[in-house]
């Protein structure tokens, strides 16, 4: 179990809500998907579909990749420039609001003088778009006077050609070079 309450970017103090979320990967795919469907699998129903045919698997393995990127923050940290620099906080990050003024942050990395917005996709194709996805969420983040902001796409799919085209992420980080040895 891993408690998530990172600062506030809009005061640089400690955010009042904490979140907690399972950190081991197999115990989150357990409860969110096995659990669930524990009466079918006993009856043999999953036995001849393919993984990619069943009911919310790709999200279920977008929230996986999500949980494999947060739990290796270490390793992701070099390819955000950002080895030997104090980080202050690293961590998920949700606004809850209505009209359209809620945020939420795959993981939020602040230093003293920047904020890193981190969006992690996992999909076969990751389309153009999530440049606009992003752009959105952080006209959205309140941020406290004097924080620059970076961005960082971390993925694992086939990126279209025009996100990398446009330039517009600070840093694309794949996932094979996030976790190769």
């Amino acid at each position: 179990m891993a408690a998530d309450r990172g600062l506030n970017p809009a005061t640089g103090e400690q955010a009042l809500q904490i979140r907690y979320r399972i950190k081991d990967c197999y115990s989150r795919f357990y409860l969110r998907y096995v659990l669930p469907e524990r009466e079918r699998i006993e009856k043999g129903l999953f036995d001849a579909a393919p993984l990619s045919s069943l009911p919310g698997w790709e999200t279920l393995l977008g929230l996986q990749f999500e949980m494999l990127v947060a739990n290796n923050l270490k390793t992701l940290l070099p390819h955000l420039g950002l080895s030997g620099v104090n980080i202050l906080s690293a961590a998920p990050w949700i606004r809850r609001g209505g009209r359209g003024e809620g945020c939420q942050i795959d993981l939020l990395v602040q230093t003293e003088s920047s904020a890193y917005i981190v969006e992690i996709k996992r999909r076969r194709e990751i389309p153009a778009s999530i440049v606009d996805e992003v752009r959105a969420k952080i006209d959205r983040l309140p941020l406290r006077r004097g924080l620059s902001v970076r961005t960082a796409l971390v993925y694992d799919g086939e990126l279209a050609s025009s996100v990398v085209r446009r330039g517009w992420f600070d840093f694309l980080v794949p996932a094979d070079t996030l976790l190769a040895p």
